[in-house]
């Protein structure tokens, strides 16, 4: 397709979008040639990148994915001054590293080995709503007319940019996509600067998660999709396929499945799409994955963990301690509550699945590869869990009662 080819079908599908109904099939299906055409190009950068993510540190992450059906038609509907052709990003890399040093290192390397036509630095000028991340957009080496978009960010800002997805996902929003809501929004911007809030706003982010359930809801879809994801992973194991389709539900339940080659996982993903089953999936490729490599890529399809839930235990303790050290009895009193509430649940729901799990190891026909990692994990968190509760809990029968928790 000619440039003015893909702008004249970008404005065709906005006629459907403005009446606020799904393209005609024979549009989607022209939409669907021009996503694919980017393969090429997507393949040979990739490649690249990779071997440059590996130089700069041996346990970066690198993905690719060509932007999925649902977001190009999002976007067009967000921008309708923006021509398809010059939407940018439809061929998108991620690289995710550990330390800001290396994020420096890449950004210089992929400047001398591309032809960077522009780039937004979301370091240097964090966005209003928390977003740090550097957006690359270079030529394809095979066709000067595509860009292909190259993202790096660290692992922990690569968290926080989960958290908008899961939120949107769980509480059937679009904050990503602009959609406006006063409280969440503060919430994920106090979680951009989570190292260092103040009392205040540490009290602010337990008064959010308190009205919201969102520590609650995080541990429910969580533990749920834990057992769905590691068995669906156990399916993957000793398979060299390094395409995946991971894919959330309406009932918040995660799936993923594995290709060996991009083009029965792209024609998978296009009929996945016309089903209109109202799911959130993404088609990837990760380098030499595993299933740790995954859950990072992709936290916000994977559900079944985030560090915000560590984050949770560590500033709710504290601001129960200040209180209680300010003598504001009362306050403490409802904090106190509100933190063993939540923590019983998720004991409950942890042994619930460790019950499940151990009825599956039962199971010959089962393969056990990766079993004892995955109760071993479980265990670990039942441990973690029980001491933040021992430690705040003064009483002598509460604090027999959670030892008894744990020992059960």
């Amino acid at each position: 397709m000619t440039k003015s080819q893909v702008n004249k079908l970008g404005k065709e599908i906005r006629r459907f979008i403005k009446e606020d109904s799904l393209p005609a099939n024979d549009l989607l299906d022209k939409l669907q040639d021009y996503r694919t055409s980017f393969k090429a190009d997507l393949s040979s950068v990739f490649k690249d990148i990779s071997e440059v993510a590996k130089e700069t540190r041996n346990d970066s992450i690198t993905a690719f994915r060509i932007k999925r059906i649902e977001s190009i038609l999002s976007k067009l509907n967000r921008q309708p001054t923006m021509s398809l052709g010059n939407m940018g990003d439809i061929a998108g890399c991620r690289i995710l590293v550990y330390n800001k040093k290396s994020v420096s290192k890449l950004i210089n390397e992929l400047n001398s080995r591309f032809k960077v036509k522009h780039y937004n630095d979301y370091l240097k000028e964090t966005k209003d709503d928390g977003y740090k991340g550097y957006h690359l957009y270079i030529e394809s080496p095979i066709n000067p007319n595509k860009l292909i978009e190259i993202q790096i960010r660290t692992v922990k800002s690569h968290k926080w940019a989960s958290m908008v997805e899961i939120i949107d996902i769980l509480y059937n929003l679009k904050i990503k996509e602009g959609q406006k809501h006063p409280h969440f929004e503060r919430f994920l911007f106090l979680q951009s600067r989570i190292d260092n809030l103040s009392f205040v706003e540490k009290k602010e982010v337990i008064t959010i998660d308190k009205k919201y359930k969102i520590h609650s809801k995080f541990n429910e879809v969580f533990i749920k999709n834990n057992k769905k994801i590691r068995m669906d992973w156990f399916c993957h194991i000793d398979k060299e396929n390094n395409f995946f389709i991971i894919e959330v539900d309406k009932n918040k339940t995660s799936n993923i499945s594995s290709f060996e080659s991009y083009e029965v996982a792209e024609a998978t993903y296009f009929e996945k799409f016309k089903l209109k089953k109202q799911s959130n999936f993404v088609l990837t490729h990760i380098e030499k994955p595993n299933f740790k490599r995954v859950c990072i890529a992709y936290a916000s399809y994977v559900l079944i963990n985030h560090e915000y839930l560590n984050d949770w235990y560590k500033i709710a303790v504290e601001v129960l301690n200040l209180l209680i050290e300010s003598k504001d009895n009362q306050q403490a009193q409802i904090y106190q509550n509100y933190i063993k509430d939540n923590l019983k649940e998720q004991l409950e729901l942890l042994k619930n699945e460790i019950n499940e799990i151990s009825e599956y190891k039962k199971d010959e026909a089962h393969s056990l590869d990766g079993y004892e990692e995955w109760l071993e994990e479980i265990k670990e968190k039942l441990v973690d869990i029980t001491k933040v509760a021992v430690d705040q809990t003064t009483d002598t029968k509460d604090r027999n009662r959670w030892l008894s928790w744990l020992k059960g």
